[in-house]
């Protein structure tokens, strides 16, 4: 598999999450330093909350009313009305004006937009992909989501403070190219039956709201799919704990260490530093090899391998306060995630099924929205018990998740094996 061999779809997709994560990276990772300073941390810590909440609900509409009218009218609207979201940010940071709840407004709705984008974008590339091409797909798009992240995040480190308003008109111009992409060059890849979008009588709010509710009853009902998400809300939030706990953890135990042979001293913060630094780079670079290494050998072993590797890392750095064993369990924990999320992202296509991807892959946001709480749950515990007991959380959260998985993982090939022979009779 080789990437002009890939749906024209996923190509232009591809290019269009590299120039939109690069240039939302430039700004959005800073966005909080930004409120606290213009409208405090309490209103920022309130309405970021919201925003949270906000984007989820959105992805939740959005997922379903991508199912009854196909994706790319959706990916347009959405895209569109983000162009005039980053527009505002630029005017309201502008040298002529100064308003930072104009900012926030926008900030919010926002939120809407990439709530309303994300389910039908990815159902969108499951429509036009098989089994063996996802494994291709996501470790390609893994690869350029974390490039793109890092280049981003540097840009805006440099240039945040001082040239915020010429970032967001950057931002602006991308995002108005990656409409005109979606616009122009993707095509729409699902078409609903004629009556999915219509209603039969005069109730159409009432309809409309019925729908909804019977798709995602549909959903919840599904039990193989239910366990995949809780196992994934498990799995990731091992690395939000980097985010949590574990900085908390490193800043508070660590006031300095010699990082020998290189006589290198540094403080908690300062490997935290190094450890996240360790991590974008490892990203990147580990991705390529990943991508002929889920290639060459039996899938399911690479999955549980990786996600092995994935838990052990973040296991021993929740825990250890040694430098090199820190770096290395990153390591651990890095080569773990390129080889095993790929795959893992592929059977999540697996069992999906056609007339209601958009609705699975927005209640499957569940797992992203349930890890990052278990991640800030994780210094509650903290706060109340010894690390020891919080690393032991980790642990568990980890096992747990691969056991889930692993008692599911028959019923996923008996679901591929029924989406190829569909795939294969619709190509035919």
């Amino acid at each position: 598999m080789y990437f002009f061999q890939l749906h024209p779809n996923i190509r232009f997709r591809l290019v269009t999450i590299f120039l939109t994560t690069l240039t939302t990276n430039m700004i959005f990772p800073f966005m909080a330093i930004y409120f606290v300073k213009t409208i405090g941390p309490i209103a920022t810590s309130v309405f970021l909350s919201i925003a949270v909440i906000i984007n989820f609900i959105a992805s939740i509409f959005g997922g379903s009313i991508a199912d009854k009218v196909g994706r790319k009218k959706v990916m347009v609207i959405a895209d569109a009305l983000r162009v005039v979201t980053f527009i505002m940010f630029a005017l309201s940071n502008s040298p002529w004006f100064d308003w930072p709840y104009v900012t926030l407004l926008f900030f919010m709705v926002n939120n809407v937009c990439s709530g309303l984008y994300s389910p039908a974008s990815e159902a969108m590339l499951l429509d036009v992909s098989t089994s063996e091409e996802r494994k291709y797909m996501y470790s390609v798009m893994y690869w350029i989501s974390n490039l793109s992240i890092a280049l981003g995040g540097t840009i805006g480190a440099l240039f945040f403070s001082d040239y915020l308003f010429v970032l967001f008109v950057i931002l602006s111009i991308a995002s108005i190219v990656s409409t005109l992409i979606t616009l122009f060059f993707i095509t729409e890849t699902y078409f609903p039956k004629e009556g999915a979008a219509k209603n039969g009588d005069g109730n159409k709010k009432l309809n409309e709201v019925k729908g909804l509710l019977q798709n995602y009853k549909e959903v919840v009902r599904d039990r193989i799919f239910i366990l995949f998400v809780l196992s994934s809300t498990l799995l990731f939030s091992l690395e939000a704990h980097l985010t949590n706990f574990i900085s908390i953890r490193l800043e508070r135990d660590i006031s300095e260490r010699v990082l020998h042979p290189f006589q290198w001293k540094m403080d908690g913060i300062e490997l935290l530093g190094i450890l996240r630094a360790e991590n974008t780079i490892c990203v990147v670079l580990f991705s390529v090899i990943a991508t002929w290494f889920i290639r060459k050998y039996n899938e399911k072993s690479i999955l549980f391998f990786g996600f092995a590797l994935y838990v052990i890392g973040y296991g021993v750095l929740s825990y250890s306060d040694s430098p090199w064993i820190l770096i290395s369990m990153m390591v651990f924990a890095v080569i773990g995630e390129v080889i095993a999320f790929p795959i893992h992202q592929s059977y999540l296509g697996d069992i999906i099924p056609d007339h209601l991807r958009s609705s699975y892959l927005a209640m499957n946001r569940i797992a992203m929205k349930g890890s990052s709480l278990i991640g800030t749950l994780g210094i509650y515990i903290a706060s109340v018990l010894p690390t020891l007991y919080v690393s032991l959380f980790v642990w568990l959260s980890g096992i747990i998740a691969l056991l889930l998985f692993y008692s599911i993982i028959p019923a996923i090939y008996e679901r591929r094996s029924i989406h190829e022979q569909t795939y294969n009779v619709n190509v035919n």
